[in-house]
C-alpha cells in the first residue's frame, strides 16, 4: 500500500447554538463554593431566537464579527472569537478571555485564561477559569449565554451532566470532589475523592478510603460496587462491569442485580439510551433490556452524541448512523463527520452533506454537495482550516472568506480547491488562477505541481478494476513568510476495512514566490559553497533529540536517517522563524523537524533571492 496520511483535523469552533433558557444571575463570591438560598427561584432570561453575527478572522489572524452579509460589524481586533452564545460571544484579548456584547462593548471583563463551554438538552453554560483577578490558586466563574456571572468557586469544575457539575475543592493540599448545580446549590459536599458524570440520578464515587460506590445523588447514599469499569461508567440505570476471572463485559442494574450477563469482550457505558458492545463476532449496539438493537457484525462503533451511533461496515469502507433503537438515521452509507455545531451535525455519504439534529434526525432543507470539513452556524455554513474560514450561504455565494483564498496581487488569486472524483477521494489543495486572461507558464507550471502533490498517482491508482483500494482525505495548510509562501500538503490513505489494513500519511510540500509563482528549492537558501545535505544533518538531529526530549515519541528509524546524506528531494516548508524537514518513515508516519535559522545562520545565502523573499525585501531586477 502506498505512503499515508493522517488528515489533518480542520479548526473548527467549540460546538456553540442559541440556548433556550438562561438562570439565576445572582453572585455572591464564598471561599470555596457559592451556595445561592433556597428561597430564590431560578430566573429565566431571554435569549435571542436568531444568530445574526458570525466570528471571521481578518488577513492577518485577528477576529471579529460580520453579519450574514460579509460586512464586518465588530472590529477585527481579537486573537480569537468564538460564536455568540445568546447575547454574548467570548473573544480573547491579550492572552485572556472575556465576553462582548452585539455591540463589541465588554459585558465579562477579560480576565479569564481559559474558557470552556459545557451543554446540558437545550443550555449552555461558559466555564471560565483562572481569573487574573483572584488569589485562589484555582479557581472556576459559570456565566449564562448572556454573559451574567451564575457563581463562582476556588475549585475546578467538571462538564455538566444530567443537569449537575463536579466541582473540587481543595484544604491542606488535600482535594475532594461534589456536585453542584447550575444554580449555584450544593447537592453532594465535597467529600469524595474522586468522582464521575452524573446519569440520570446516579454516579460513581470513590471515597477517601478507596472504595467506589454507586452514589444515589438525591438520596446522597452510596452502596459499595466492585468490578466497575471506570466512574463514568454508569447510564441508563445501569453500571458496566468487567469480570476480574474472564476478562468479559456485564452489566448491572442500579440496584446491585446483574442483569445482562459477562458476555462482551469489549462494552461501552449506556449513553444515549443504548451501548456499544462487542463479541467474537464484532460490534453491535446493545439495549438496556440485553436485546441487540443493532446486531454484532460491525467492525467498531462511536457514539456521535444526541443519541447517534456510527456503526463501521467490515470489510468496506463507510458507516451506518443508527438511533438507539438501531434504526438508520441516514438512508445512505455515511463517509465522515463534523464536530456538533449549532445543534447540528453534519456528516457527508456519496451524494452529499446532510445535518443531524438533536433529536437524530435528518434536518429537512438542509443538504449540500460534498464539502468535508462544513458546518452549519445559524444561517450560514462556514468551513475553516489552518489557513482560515469561508462562509456561505444557501445558495453556494461566498460571503466572506479570509485565509483559505488569497489575493496575491491584482492579476493572481490563490483558491482553496477541492476535489471529489467521489466521497472516497476528498483533497483540498491551492491553486492559483488569474483574475483576467490567462496565467503565465510560471504561474501554470506551479499549479500542475501542487495539483500532483495532492493527485497525482494516489488518484491514478486509489481503485482498480472497479474496486476500492484505498480513500483518500487531504488538506494544505499555507505558511506565509515575507514573500515566499510554503504550501504543505497532507495526504491519508485509508484501506483499514481491509483485514491488514490501516492508514498511512504523507506529506509533499511546495515553496514558492507569491509574486512570480517561482518555484524554491531548498538548496536556495544556502551559499553555492555549502553541502546542506551534509551540513544539515547536525541541526536536525540537536532539534530532534529536543523533540524527544520535550516528550514527542521516539522513532527509532530517524536515527538512521539522520547519519547519513538527506535527501536532494526532501520535502520542506519556510516560515520567519526557520525551515521545517518533513522525514517520511516506513511505518506509515511522517517527522516534521523545526530547524531555527538562527542555528544554522553561517549556512545561509543572506544575499540570495530565497532569503531577500523571506525577509520581505523586494530585489532589482
Amino acid at each position: 500500500m502506498k505512503l499515508r496520511k493522517k488528515t489533518m483535523a480542520l479548526l473548527l469552533f467549540s460546538a456553540a447554538f442559541i440556548c433556550s433558557v438562561g438562570v439565576s444571575a445572582f453572585v455572591l463570591w464564598q471561599t470555596d463554593v457559592l451556595n445561592l438560598p433556597n428561597q430564590h427561584e431560578p430566573v429565566t432570561a431571554p435569549v435571542e431566537e436568531r444568530l445574526t453575527l458570525y466570528p471571521a478572522p481578518a488577513a492577518d489572524g485577528r477576529w471579529g464579527y460580520i453579519n450574514g452579509e460579509g460586512e464586518v460589524v465588530i472590529r477585527q481586533v481579537y486573537e480569537d472569537a468564538l460564536p455568540f452564545f445568546g447575547k454574548a460571544a467570548w473573544v480573547k484579548q491579550d492572552g485572556l478571555w472575556g465576553a462582548v456584547d452585539a455591540a463589541g462593548s465588554f459585558i465579562v471583563a477579560p480576565e479569564y485564561a481559559e474558557i470552556a463551554v459545557y451543554e446540558y438538552e437545550a443550555n449552555r453554560f461558559i466555564c471560565a477559569t483562572g481569573s487574573n483577578v483572584s488569589t485562589a490558586p484555582q479557581n472556576s466563574s459559570l456565566y449564562d449565554v448572556n454573559g451574567q456571572k451564575l457563581f463562582g468557586l476556588a475549585g475546578e469544575l467538571r462538564p455538566m451532566s444530567s443537569g449537575l457539575m463536579a466541582f473540587s475543592r481543595t484544604k491542606n493540599d488535600v482535594t475532594t470532589w461534589g456536585y453542584i448545580n447550575a444554580h449555584g446549590e450544593i447537592i453532594i459536599e465535597p467529600i469524595y475523592a474522586a468522582v464521575g458524570e452524573v446519569s440520570g440520578n446516579y454516579a460513581l464515587v470513590r471515597d477517601t478510603a478507596g472504595q467506589t460506590l454507586l452514589l444515589n445523588i438525591y438520596a446522597q447514599a452510596g452502596v459499595p460496587v466492585s468490578g466497575v469499569a471506570g466512574l463514568d461508567a454508569v447510564g441508563s440505570r445501569m453500571v458496566l462491569l468487567q469480570d476480574a476471572a474472564s476478562g468479559l463485559y456485564g452489566y448491572q442494574d442500579v440496584n446491585g442485580e446483574l442483569v445482562i450477563d459477562y458476555t462482551f469482550t469489549a462494552a461501552e457505558p449506556f449513553r444515549g439510551g443504548a451501548a456499544l458492545a462487542a463479541t467474537d463476532t464484532g460490534t453491535g449496539l446493545l439495549t438496556p433490556e440485553g436485546v441487540w438493537a443493532a446486531e454484532p457484525v460491525y467492525a467498531e462503533g462511536q457514539y456521535l452524541d444526541h443519541g447517534v451511533y456510527a456503526l463501521k461496515h467490515t470489510g468496506e469502507p463507510g458507516y451506518l448512523l443508527v438511533n438507539e433503537l438501531g434504526e438508520p438515521v441516514t438512508a445512505d452509507i455515511v463517509y465522515g463527520w463534523e464536530e456538533w455545531q449549532n445543534g447540528l451535525l453534519a456528516c457527508h455519504t456519496a451524494a452529499a452533506t446532510l445535518f443531524i439534529n438533536r433529536d437524530g434526525e435528518l434536518q429537512p432543507g438542509l443538504e449540500l454537495p460534498i464539502s468535508p470539513g462544513v458546518f452549519r452556524l445559524g444561517k450560514l455554513y462556514g468551513v475553516q482550516d489552518e489557513n482560515g474560514l469561508s462562509w456561505f450561504d444557501d445558495a453556494g455565494r461566498t460571503v466572506y472568506s479570509a485565509g483559505r483564498d488569497r489575493e496575491l496581487s491584482d492579476e493572481v488569486r490563490l483558491l482553496t480547491v477541492l476535489e471529489n472524483a467521489d466521497v472516497n477521494y476528498l483533497v483540498y489543495y491551492p491553486q492559483a488562477e488569474a483574475a483576467a486572461g490567462d496565467l503565465n507558464s510560471t504561474w501554470r507550471r506551479l499549479n500542475q505541481a501542487l495539483a500532483d502533490n495532492a493527485l497525482g498517482e494516489y488518484y491514478d491508482s486509489y481503485t482498480s478494476g472497479g474496486e476500492l483500494k484505498f480513500a483518500v482525505r487531504g488538506s494544505c495548510r499555507l505558511l506565509t513568510a515575507g514573500g515566499v509562501i510554503s504550501a504543505v500538503q497532507t495526504l491519508t490513505l485509508d484501506d483499514s476495512w481491509e483485514a491488514e489494513g490501516g492508514v498511512e500519511e504523507a506529506v509533499h510540500t511546495v515553496c514558492f514566490d507569491a509574486a512570480t509563482g517561482r518555484q524554491y528549492r531548498l538548496a536556495d537558501l544556502f551559499a553555492d559553497t555549502v553541502n546542506w545535505r551534509q551540513e544539515l544533518l547536525e541541526p536536525a538531529r540537536a532539534s530532534y533529540l529536543l523533540l524527544h526530549a520535550a516528550g514527542a515519541p521516539e522513532q527509532p528509524e530517524m536515527q538512521e536517517i539522520l547519519a547519513k546524506r538527506l535527501s536532494r528531494n526532501l520535502d520542506f516548508s519556510l516560515s520567519a522563524e526557520g525551515l521545517t524537514l518533513y522525514f517520511s518513515l516506513s511505518n506509515g508516519t511522517v517527522q516534521p523537524v523545526a530547524i531555527a535559522y538562527r542555528d544554522i545562520e553561517a549556512l545561509l545565502d543572506k544575499e540570495g533571492a530565497l532569503w531577500q523573499n523571506l525577509q520581505g525585501i523586494t530585489r532589482a531586477e
